[in-house]
């Protein structure tokens, strides 16, 4: 049996371009269970490359002892097979480990290790042993096995360039995480048996064509509730696996990925409550004694933050204007679907929020608050809205009486992040202050380019749900724009933003026992 050096470029081209969107996939797979954080990414590609490495030189040395084409078709129908069952036995293994970041044991995060080396290492790893393979096949005169060689890895690595735009742009927003996974399944399947001569393994390859099929009918989705409550929505978006769950209570919440942090949240009859510091930001409107201020949302997710503002303060601020910008565009929807943001209570943009703040500089316009609730990855502040560059660029677009607020995770007052926040603020602001907020692990910091004054608050009518939070940053809010005060925290710079650590580092402790 011989393959033509056509079916090879065809063949190469469908194989480079599976590996690399079980690369993609396996990254949206495992996020609703392990997030998208580093260390998991490290994961992902780390093992992807170790399996690669290991199948090239399987490949290259099976393919010298037995140069048979049978084989290699073999070889990707078993990848084929094997990615088609990946939906249902990964789901099983996965939902089993899954315990969101900060409930996630270090035993867990290893094993986790394992979990993808078991599922997703043998189709990649059959599937690296392609390009030594095909080479060995190619039937090229000596002097022209490099050019033979050549033209099969650019067709491989143009089909890698497909797998990778059409799964991030394509297949995976389109049609979700398994649809893509049983597509490439598929052509690997229907590609094998193409090239496959025997009746015998003719029809068992294109009845392996039928297997995702089946599983797409007969596998419900099992879409894991990371609050106990019942899951409402649930999509991959272009930048992240994005949910939405309702308690038995009636709390709705936004969660991203496997739920380390909610996004957004919304209480029955958008109820005030001492975990949430979200409420801390209510209070702002009136920090900034202006008598329509103007108030700028970075990171606006499902709207909690508009929302409430538009409730609590909108009786004291009639031209109270709110722009909220979201990266998300399949977010946005959501806030009017679940979390009751109305028409007309914010204007809603689709952005980077640095970029916005950016294009808000050139354009002139000017904010009285801005307010930083952006994360990735779940609990990660971005890192490039982290710096002392992002902060100055805050800076330009606020008022001379403006101020910014951020909240910060962290386990203690003593937290190298919020230390490290604490200096980078202060570094762009005159005036830093920072309080414990409400939630078990929330700070808020706030800049300033004049004092805060908190008489303010006192003008509150005895009877506002606000009050309680009033008397809360009256008493806990401190100064600290003494830079003594601020000197052992990390000045985060565009060049040195270790965001990801200095959280992790914090992670640690909470799984080790350490903080309680």
């Amino acid at each position: 049996m011989r393959l033509s050096t056509r079916f090879l470029y065809l063949y190469v081209t469908v194989t480079g371009a599976a590996v690399m969107a079980l690369e993609l996939a396996a990254s949206r797979f495992v996020a609703p269970y392990f997030g998208t954080s580093m260390m998991v990414w490290a994961n992902i590609i780390g093992l992807i490359l170790l399996c690669m490495s290991i199948g090239y030189w399987i490949g290259g040395r099976v393919a010298d002892r037995r140069p048979h084409p049978p084989l290699l078709l073999s070889i990707t129908l078993v990848a084929g097979l094997w990615s088609a069952l990946l939906p249902a036995f990964g789901q099983i293994i996965f939902s089993r480990m899954s315990g969101g970041i900060l409930g996630t044991p270090v035993s867990v995060i290893i094993v986790s290790f394992a979990a993808i080396l078991v599922v997703f290492a043998p189709p990649v790893l059959l599937l690296a042993m392609v390009s030594p393979f095909a080479i060995r096949l190619v039937h090229a005169s000596p002097d022209e096995v490099g050019k033979a060689a050549g033209n099969l890895y650019a067709f491989s690595t143009a089909g890698s360039l497909i797998g990778t735009f059409g799964t991030a742009f394509g297949t995976i927003p389109l049609l979700g995480t398994r649809a893509t996974l049983w597509m490439w399944a598929v052509l690997l399947i229907g590609v094998s048996a193409i090239g496959l001569s025997r009746p015998i393994w003719r029809w068992v390859g294109a009845s392996g064509t039928a297997v995702p099929a089946v599983l797409a009918l007969a596998l419900p989705s099992a879409t894991p509730s990371h609050t106990g409550g019942e899951v409402l929505y649930a999509k991959d978006t272009l930048y992240q696996h994005v949910q939405v769950e309702r308690d038995p209570d009636g709390t709705t919440a936004l969660i991203y990925n496997e739920g380390g942090g909610i996004q957004s949240l919304r209480r029955p009859g958008d109820a005030l409550n001492p975990e949430d510091y979200y409420d801390d930001y209510l209070v702002l409107p009136d920090l900034a004694a202006d008598a329509g201020p103007s108030v700028l949302v970075l990171g606006s997710a499902g709207g909690t933050i508009p929302h409430l503002m538009n409730v609590y303060d909108r009786d004291r601020f009639p031209n109270l204007h709110i722009t909220g910008v979201e990266i998300d565009g399949d977010v946005i929807p959501l806030d009017a679907r679940y979390f009751g943001l109305r028409p007309g209570e914010a204007d809603l943009v689709q952005q980077d929020a640095r970029a916005y703040v950016r294009q808000a500089a050139a354009e002139g316009r000017r904010y009285d608050i801005a307010i930083v609730d952006a994360y990735s990855e779940q609990i990660y502040i971005p890192f490039h809205m982290s710096t002392s560059e992002f902060f100055r660029e805050v800076r330009s677009i606020l008022t001379p009486r403006g101020l910014v607020a951020l909240n910060v995770n962290a386990v203690s007052p003593d937290s190298a992040l919020l230390r490290s926040m604490e200096r980078t603020v202060a570094s762009a602001f005159p005036h830093v202050y920072v309080m414990k907020a409400r939630g078990a692990y929330n700070y808020i910091v706030v800049g300033s380019q004049i004092p805060v004054d908190l008489d303010h608050l006192r003008h509150l009518s005895a009877s506002s749900p606000l009050v309680p939070i009033a008397e809360e940053w009256q008493s806990g809010l401190r100064d600290i724009s003494d830079p003594a005060a601020t000197a052992k925290g990390l000045l985060l710079t565009d060049d040195r933003a270790p965001v990801e650590m200095l959280t992790d580092s914090m992670i640690w402790q909470v799984a080790r026992g350490e903080v309680r």
